[in-house]
């Protein structure tokens, strides 16, 4: 493959470039003449019938294969599904915005601490998104007795 496309270099009597190509000969540009009919010499076969090849397809071990086709698509699946598991867990960062920012009585900047505390936590983000409104309320409050409002986080 490397003569082929030229990653090689040829040596000795195999160095040759194209000046060295003897140019002097003449091309014989006549049409190849058929000297007999290609059916014929395929219908008669001088080949006894005992000796003929048979063109049978070879039979694959169907058990093992189908065994391991279903095997690695029973594993496919499982990641499919365990992907989809994951995925489902996954907090929506938007829908955690917008949930936050509906807590009453806090001012922005707070609510923005309390958000960015949550997307860090993300387990306390979905227990936060699971809660009524009244207890998000308790538990912003709570955050900022615990780590002294909003401008300090």
């Amino acid at each position: 493959m490397a003569l082929v496309v030229g990653k090689d270099i040829a040596t000795g009597s195999f160095a040759k470039s194209f000046t060295d190509l003897d140019m002097d000969t003449e091309i014989d540009s006549t049409p190849l003449q058929d000297e007999f009919d290609f059916e014929e010499v395929s219908k008669e076969s001088n080949i006894p019938s005992t000796q003929k090849r048979s063109h049978r397809k070879r039979k694959r071990n169907s058990n093992s294969d189908d065994e391991g086709i279903e095997k690695l698509t029973m594993e496919a699946k499982e990641v499919a599904i365990a992907l989809k598991e994951m995925s489902k867990n996954r907090i929506i960062v938007s829908n955690l915005y917008t949930e936050v920012m509906k807590t009453r009585g806090f001012d922005e900047i707070t609510l923005a601490t309390v958000f960015y505390y949550l997307v860090q936590n993300e387990m306390l983000a979905k227990a936060f998104i699971a809660k009524s409104a009244t207890f998000r309320k308790v538990w912003v409050q709570k955050f900022i007795d615990q780590h002294g409002g909003g401008s300090e986080f």
